[in-house]
């Protein structure tokens, strides 16, 4: 299944723990994360950006795992559709690699809810539905 992580969804994963980091550990390779390179710039911009603060604690272990997972596509499509520019790269990527899912915690997105039939869906809604079943 293809499916788009949000960079909130990452960021939260990787140093903040709770339900953001169950999920991406639970991603295998039923679950192809897909990526182009905008969103890749993204999620090392922003993971520089907490590892820059003491504060923060980085899941390296966690890190390695979830990008030796994503899927590089090419962008192709240049939709303008989010009310924050900036997330325009996830419905772009998700139309080019044809997903299934963007997993959000951005409001920006989560409104859109469906796009292209593309979910739009917040991490508690996936794990529940994909995760949390197939481990029962």
């Amino acid at each position: 299944m293809r499916i788009l992580v949000d960079t909130n969804i990452l960021i939260s994963g990787l140093f903040f723990g709770g339900l953001p980091q169950r999920l991406l550990s639970e991603l295998d390779e039923n679950f192809n994360v897909c990526v182009n390179e905008k969103i890749i710039y993204e999620y090392n911009e922003q993971i520089d950006r907490k590892i820059s603060n003491p504060k923060y604690k980085l899941n390296e272990e966690l890190r390695k795992k979830f990008f030796s997972n994503l899927q590089s596509f090419e962008p192709v499509s240049d939709l303008k559709v989010c009310r924050d520019p900036d997330d325009d790269k996830f419905i772009n990527c998700a139309i080019d690699a044809k997903a299934i899912y963007i997993v959000s915690g951005d409001n920006d997105l989560l409104t859109l809810k469906n796009f292209a039939g593309i979910e739009i869906v917040t991490a508690r809604e996936f794990y529940d539905k994909y995760i949390k079943t197939s481990a029962m």
